[in-house]
């Protein structure tokens, strides 16, 4: 009578095997080369999980469009912010690769003193972000990279009241397209730049009605003067980050 047989599938690595390039039978493994051998075959899995891994620094700014300005590199100087952060990226399937970063940014006077019709806000902003992107070799020492991204701000402002200040702190999202350039300088070692532009909150509050002789006998609430709105920014960034 016909009788089906079943195969039984055997790893092509086992502990046996292992142990028989040693020329040591599992029964007659010290026990402490036995605690060594296993801690060994634990680390490879875990070394190569670490690859694809990398830490930066990046420092940089950035600065709203002012509405109607279309004067070129000073349209985009309203509430301008300098900072810094750290971020970390992820290599995935392919060219894609993930990344998340925490920057500080404060506001700054820059190069270009502000407009009249600016709102004279003092800003202290902390940003939490997380991105996916694509890049690519365009040579054996350079790459470059497109990337999309969200996150949070949590954002801490005030404005001039006569010799009062008018106070608030906000959180707000924030959305963002990029793209840069990677120049390898040593081995596992990259230096680059990059532009974004943003889509985060922003404030149009009149200055005019903070002056107290314009005739205004209370200063206006927080809530009026901070009243935030979508706008748009321009950013660049300067960077260095290594594999880990």
């Amino acid at each position: 009578m016909w009788a089906p047989v079943f195969t039984v599938w055997r790893p092509a690595v086992t502990a046996r095997g292992v142990l028989a390039g040693t020329g040591m039978r599992a029964n007659h493994l010290p026990p402490g080369k036995l605690g060594g051998l296993l801690g060994l075959l634990l680390l490879i899995p875990t070394s190569a999980a670490a690859e694809g891994y990398e830490l930066g620094l990046r420092v940089g700014g950035y600065g709203f469009h002012r509405e109607g300005d279309n004067r070129p590199g000073e349209g985009w100087t309203e509430c301008r912010m300098n900072g810094l952060g750290v971020f970390g990226t992820r290599q995935l399937t392919g060219p894609l690769f993930v990344e998340a970063g925490l920057d500080m940014y404060s506001s700054a006077d820059g190069p270009l003193a502000p407009e009249a019709t600016d709102l004279p806000v003092d800003r202290t902003s902390g940003l939490v972000s997380g991105a996916i992107g694509a890049r690519t070799h365009l040579t054996s020492w350079l790459r470059g990279y497109v990337q999309l991204g969200a996150g949070l701000e949590l954002t801490k402002v005030s404005v001039p009241y006569g010799e009062e200040r008018i106070r608030d702190t906000k959180a707000m999202p924030e959305g963002f397209f990029g793209a840069g350039l990677d120049l390898k300088i040593a081995k596992g070692t990259y230096i680059g730049a990059s532009f974004r532009t943003l889509v985060m909150g922003n404030f149009d509050y009149d200055p005019n009605r903070l002056d107290p002789q314009m005739g205004w006998v209370a200063p206006p609430p927080a809530s009026d003067v901070f009243d935030a709105s979508a706008d748009v920014a321009a950013q660049g960034q300067f960077y260095v980050r290594h594999d880990l």
